[in-house]
């Protein structure tokens, strides 16, 4: 038989909500040796301890040590039972008046540094005794506010406890963010954890009195008693922050350590005026994460970092897997999220696992929203949570005993609960919630209930920007986050694969307090020629300026590639102090590169100096500079090249003038040096290399450059690269800027058929919502459609949507300057406006901001009044390689299928019939506003996916003819297309799956023709590292014979094909009637 004592709590003060509390004894289970009954009492011995059971105190014989008043009288059976209450102990010997003083002093030599040994010898743990050592460091040599980082699960609170006995801290203030973790933590701080369980504290270690500061107080005199009562005070900081400035200086005067708990909770604003008061308190931050939740860097001198990657090393997280789904209509995602999260959970509790699932929201307003998917599950017992829930504390007794297998809450970690079993997290609103909710739910808790818990599990809409750009914020806080999220749902990612074989290559990497894998910069350098056969990598020290006095060094070499990383910091003194202790790190990173087979080295340098020095020391003072002219062989092989600026040396009677053009005179100083009046210094410009956008500049001391930002694997695909044309000496560096296209101002539009007319650049590359008073439209709804030609200065094109056309007039002119000008008018009675980038616009304020860019049939283009024309020779696209159908039965006057019934006479069903023939994985009609094109297919193979955009258009005439004006329109549609296989893959499958039903007069159905909507996932999955994406274009026009066709025709098809090999690097194929 046992029976269960009572804890014995001393209350020692109470003020309002406010109390002092020392818990002298915890509460413990006995066993009941034997049992005699008395009038008026009972007596229990256990282990030779005669325990006095009561019903009124003043009955306890005096004898009798321990006495413990009970509900009635305690007799044999009613013990057996269970019957009987013990309702407060009435003495015991440890039950006597001390002050907090001397609790204090019986902390004295009472601790034992003892560390665990798993499975033989309980103790702390590795990252306990480390950070505890660091705390008492710093605590005898700094008055500095410090933080420890400790992952969460690796037991903050038992270093907190453990710091508070072996430092002997006599007045503690321990501020956390919440009430809910001010209980647990109240309840820690009584009973010392786990430290004499452990065995760390011997039983002389008398418990502190702890004080719970639930509310301001009247008076001063109260604020002092309290903490004269008190060896720890446990409060919010939304409270202290309250606190007048006179009672925060009493707590500065009488308090001497303060410790904050979860301080990446902690506002900014709440905890500056709060420190400031409590200045001579020695102060320690602990955390999980050195960011706040407003993503700034916590304040306070790192002194203990125990990193994500050893805390899974060490068995302190299990792998947290993602399962992404991805849903774009904002009505549908919940629901989406809901069903995976459950589904997983049922899983896990099917394979045994004691989960529970926690799906987090942002406000209470979201949480009852949300709820409304989850109160389905009735077997699960879903229950909602928040603030305003009523009878809060019975609720979350509930889900603390397991009783509610689903939790709908709002930041409930905030509230500081210890639930291992959350072990699934459904973000529906992911804002600041991500890094925090994946270290609790993939920690290990080394408890009795381990076995019955597997991996963590979260589940978040990939289609929701928000969650993009967390995933982004959490591998940037901390790298090792690239170890710890696996993802069940991915592939392996072959760019990520490569990457981490080439960084295999460097040995050193460990030591490096840089991760490598984070290191990303512009693609410059400074390029030298090798004269001898010699190089050595290992000797760049001998070229570095008091290299060994540098703060920080660190390098390292992969011989197998031949490239060295130095990452130096130096200290550099503050202008506005003459003090030797104050000072900045200048931090630099130095990439050097060796091709052995060019024997050029390649040098960047994060801060753009020049590195004549390092390349004497590596090159063994063989270094010679390249030719000042042949640096400028690094455009060779951009086509369409678009010079920015050029810089240019002009020599004037003996002197040097040093001029930048930028523009249209650009071609000015192409004149100047052709005529050698001048040399050029620089140039920089963009155009496409290989199919692919570049950007790409040079200076004749040896320096090229580029905006694109890459790692050093790409790097040094990017040298290389440079390196074979800086050798080839069939390439003449003098033709290089002949041949760029140059911008010319005109205020007429050229005597050529406009084909297209297109967004300018940066509207491609952000989302842009249209909204007019028939509804909000994103990019991929709208279309741009030229109109008519008015006459040489003007043109009118169209924006179409799924409900109307927003009709606009682009003007060029001579303004009264006589310079060239333009205007963008709305001609349509829809009011219209633009949100991009974070503004709103009226329609015709962004396009004459953003003026859109008009294609013609030669091949020129426009925009604003800025023309430019092609220089290089277009030939007709040949004949022979036109591909020929049969279009038995089909209207030649009929594009579009519809949606229902379906027009089988038409050239869109007839190309998806024939299409459906082959093996494709999808087949997809995208036609309509915001279209990719009419028709898409694509095929995944083992090194690519193919996609194939075909491009329909109706014959005007209905029959089959040579008019001109049936190519246009289609032709300008497959090179709008083009600028596709430029953007992410991600992108270009989200707009499928974004754009999936089709409908037309309130009828729907879907685009997808072939395959399934899960295809599109996992192939949008693939492409976004995995699998290059490969473009063919088609256009289908069968109003055109292969036997009679004209020359115009041949030369806009040529203009076209020109057009998507310079930009992308893709053949065109053209279909036609026989």
């Amino acid at each position: 038989m046992q029976l269960i004592l009572p804890e014995l709590v001393i209350q020692k003060l109470v003020i309002g909500k406010n109390k002092v509390s020392q818990k002298v004894i915890k509460s413990e289970t006995i066993n009941i040796d034997s049992i005699k009954v008395k009038k008026g009492y009972t007596i229990v011995i256990s282990n030779n301890i005669e325990y006095c059971l009561v019903i009124k105190p003043e009955n306890t014989p005096e004898k009798y040590e321990y006495a413990i008043k009970v509900n009635k009288q305690a007799t044999e059976p009613r013990l057996i039972n269970g019957n009987i209450k013990l309702r407060k102990w009435v003495k015991h010997p440890l039950n006597k008046q001390c002050s907090t003083s001397d609790v204090v002093a019986s902390w004295d030599n009472q601790f034992t540094f003892l560390e665990e040994i798993p499975n033989k010898q309980n103790g702390l743990r590795e990252p306990q005794i480390a950070c505890l050592y660091s705390i008492l460091s710093h605590l005898k040599i700094s008055n500095d506010i410090a933080t420890a980082v400790m992952p969460t699960g690796t037991g903050k609170t038992e270093t907190m406890l453990s710091t508070l006995i072996v430092n002997k801290c006599n007045k503690l203030l321990v501020i956390v963010p919440s009430d809910a973790l001010r209980t647990q933590l109240e309840k820690k701080f009584l009973e010392l954890g786990l430290l004499k369980q452990f065995n760390l504290i011997s039983e002389k270690c008398i418990p502190p009195f702890v004080g719970i500061l639930k509310e301001r107080f009247k008076s001063s005199t109260d604020l002092t008693n309290f903490i004269d009562c008190s060896n720890v005070i446990i409060t919010t900081m939304p409270l202290l922050s309250g606190f007048t400035e006179k009672h925060l200086n009493i707590l500065n005067d009488k308090l001497s350590y303060t410790f904050i708990d979860e301080a990446h909770h902690i506002e900014a604003t709440s905890w500056k005026r709060v420190k400031n008061k409590i200045k001579d308190c020695k102060i320690i931050q602990f955390t999980a994460t050195p960011f706040r939740n407003d993503q700034q860097r916590i304040d306070g001198k790192i002194i203990f970092n125990f990193s994500l990657r050893k805390a899974q090393e060490q068995g302190y997280f299990k792998p947290i897997n993602f399962e992404p789904i991805r849903e774009y209509d904002p009505n549908k995602a919940d629901k989406v999220i809901a069903d995976k999260a459950v589904g997983i959970l049922k899983n896990d509790l099917q394979n045994g696992y004691n989960h529970f699932l926690m799906a987090r929201c942002k406000s209470k307003k979201r949480s009852e929203e949300v709820y409304q998917h989850y109160k389905i599950y009735t077997d699960l017992n879903p229950v909602v949570i928040h603030s305003d829930t009523p009878k809060k504390q019975e609720v979350l007794k509930r889900i603390v005993n397991g009783e509610h297998k689903i939790v709908v809450a709002v930041n409930m970690l905030g509230e500081g609960f210890d639930l291992p079993q959350l072990k699934i997290a459904a973000f529906h609103d992911i804002r600041k919630s991500l890094p925090i909710t994946l270290q609790f739910a993939g920690r290990f808790t080394r408890t009795s209930i381990d076995s019955k818990l597997g991996n963590a599990s979260f589940i978040a809409n990939l289609a929701d920007v928000d969650t993009e750009d967390e995933l982004s914020e959490l591998y940037s806080q901390d790298a090792d986050w690239n170890i710890l999220l696996s993802s069940a749902s991915e592939e392996n990612i072959n760019e990520q694969v490569d990457f981490h074989g080439f960084i295999d290559g460097f040995q050193n990497i460990k030591n490096s307090s840089i991760p490598f894998q984070n290191i990303r910069f512009a693609m410059s350098s400074e390029v030298y020629k090798n004269s001898g056969n010699k190089f050595d990598l290992s000797k760049f020290n001998k070229g570095i300026k008091n290299y060994n006095n540098l703060e920080y060094c660190f390098h390292d070499i992969d011989n197998k590639t031949n490239t060295l990383v130095l990452i130096t910091a130096q200290k550099t003194d503050i202008t506005w102090v003459n003090y030797k202790e104050v000072y900045s790190l200048n931090w630099r990173l130095i990439v050097c590169y060796y091709d052995v087979e060019t024997k050029l080295l390649f040098i960047h340098s994060s801060d753009k100096g020049f590195y004549k020095s390092v390349a004497e020391a590596i090159l063994f003072d063989k270094q010679i500079p390249i030719n000042k002219k042949d640096i400028f062989k690094s455009f060779y092989n951009i086509d369409r090249r678009s010079l920015q600026n050029v810089g240019l040396k002009e020599y004037l009677n003996h002197h040097i003038r040093f001029r930048m053009l930028v523009g249209s005179d650009i071609e000015e100083a192409i004149s100047v040096i052709d005529k050698q009046k001048g040399e050029r210094a620089f140039a920089f410009g963009n155009g496409y290399e290989n199919g692919e956008k570049v950007s790409l500049g040079c200076s004749y001391k040896g320096r090229v450059w580029s905006y694109q930002q890459g790692d050093l694997r790409q790097f040094i695909s990017w040298a290389k690269n440079i390196a074979y044309k800086l050798v080839d000496e069939n390439i003449d560096p003098d033709e290089i800027l002949k041949d760029c296209l140059i911008p010319k101002f005109v205020n007429i539009f050229p005597n050529s058929n406009p084909i297209r007319v297109d967004w300018d650049e940066q509207i491609l590359q952000n989302p842009l919502i249209i909204e007019t008073q028939n509804g909000n439209y994103t990019n991929h709804l709208l279309s741009m459609e030229i109109e008519k030609i008015h006459n040489k200065n003007s043109i009118e094109f169209s924006i179409v949507t799924p409900n109307e056309k927003i009709n606009l007039e682009y003007q060029i002119f001579q303004d009264k300057d006589n310079n060239a000008a333009y205007r963008i008018f709305n001609k349509s009675q829809i009011t219209s406006n633009i949100s991009f980038k974070g503004k709103k616009w009226d329609i015709e304020e962004f396009f004459n901001y953003y003026p859109v860019r008009v294609w013609f049939a030669d091949g020129s283009s426009i925009c604003g009044y800025e023309y430019v024309e092609l220089k290089q020779i277009i030939k007709p696209y040949p004949t022979e390689k036109l591909l020929t159908w049969d279009w038995s039965g089909v209207d030649l006057s009929k594009e579009s299928q519809k949606v229902s019934p379906l027009e089988k006479d038409s050239i869109q069903y007839h190309v998806i019939q024939k299409l459906k023939k082959d093996n494709y994985d999808i087949i997809y009609d995208d036609d309509g506003s915001g279209e990719i094109a009419d028709v898409i297919t694509i095929k995944e193979y083992n090194d690519k996916i193919a996609i194939e955009l075909y491009h329909l258009k109706y014959a005007k005439s209905g029959n089959i003819n040579k008019r001109i004006d049936n190519f246009y329109e289609v032709c300008g549609q497959a090179q709008k297309s083009v600028h596709w296989k430029h953007e992410k893959g991600s992108k270009f499958f989200e707009h499928l799956l974004k754009r999936k039903s089709k409908a037309s007069n309130g009828k729907e159905r879907s685009r997808i023709e072939q395959g399934t909507e899960q295809d599109l996932e996992r192939l949008l999955r693939i492409s976004k590292n995995s699998k290059p994406m490969v473009f063919d274009i088609y256009i289908v026009q069968p109003s055109l014979s292969k036997l009679d066709v004209s020359n115009d025709i041949m030369m806009l098809l040529g203009v076209t094909d020109n057009y998507l090999k310079d930009i992308a690097g893709i053949n065109l194929q053209v279909i036609v009637s026989p």
